[in-house]
């Protein structure tokens, strides 16, 4: 009876502390993010009187930010489509991860996100994208937001909001350090391939992989990596 009782005594004891360790830690992150700059106030009215939603997720969520430096802070997370960053839940306040560049991975709703370089035809960005596959072959999924205009009152029709709609969700392939590259269709990911891309030509016909199907790219990508 009395080791029962001093069991559940250390156990309660530890939850106690790992629960108090969790609270300290949350504020220390605070104050590291504020010394840091690496956190900037949320403007709630930005999106006011728009339909839709800007997050992937409505809701924030529990998940993990990884800074390049080692640091890992733990808290309530959402992921703003629209603007492309990450936002976060202290005290029922709302802030805006800064200094993304800074940003190892974040790991949220089920996918790990990174900040990357990608280049288009202006030149070269970076934005957060979720992993699909790592390696000298890393494939990347962009997902986003766009804002419909509102439609003003016309006659026989009523006045219509500013609208979040989804834009179509794009692969891109980033080979060793370089800046990833869309992949919109198999012609162009032959090319990106280099001496490579007869090989892979001769796979994707056999393995009839799609272009617009995850498990297809997830594959294929697996694939060059494991050659």
């Amino acid at each position: 009876m009395k080791l029962f009782l001093s069991l559940s005594a250390f156990i309660l004891l530890s939850l106690s502390i790992k629960s108090q360790v969790y609270e300290n830690a949350i504020y220390e992150h605070m104050d590291y993010l504020r010394r840091e700059r690496l956190m900037s106030e949320y403007s709630p009215k930005a999106y006011e009187n728009i339909d839709g939603t800007p997050y992937l997720k409505r809701e924030f969520e529990e998940g993990k930010v990884y800074l390049r430096s080692g640091e890992v802070f733990t808290g309530e997370y959402r992921f703003d489509l629209y603007a492309n960053q990450v936002q976060f839940l202290s005290r029922d306040s709302r802030y805006v991860i800064a200094d993304p560049e800074r940003i190892y991975k974040v790991e949220l709703n089920g996918h790990t996100f990174k900040y990357i370089d990608y280049k288009i035809d202006a030149g070269i960005r970076h934005g957060y994208f979720i992993t699909l596959v790592e390696g000298y072959y890393s494939l990347y999924l962009r997902k986003s937001k766009r804002l419909k205009d509102p439609v003003p009152t016309k006659p026989y029709q009523q006045a219509r909001p500013a609208k979040f709609l989804d834009y179509k969700d794009s692969y891109y392939i980033k080979i060793g350090d370089e800046p990833a590259l869309r992949v919109k269709n198999k012609r162009r990911f032959i090319k990106m391939l280099g001496e490579y891309g007869s090989e892979i030509a001769n796979y994707i016909k056999e393995e009839k992989i799609k272009f617009r199907h995850e498990y297809d790219m997830v594959k294929l990508v697996t694939y060059l990596n494991n050659k």
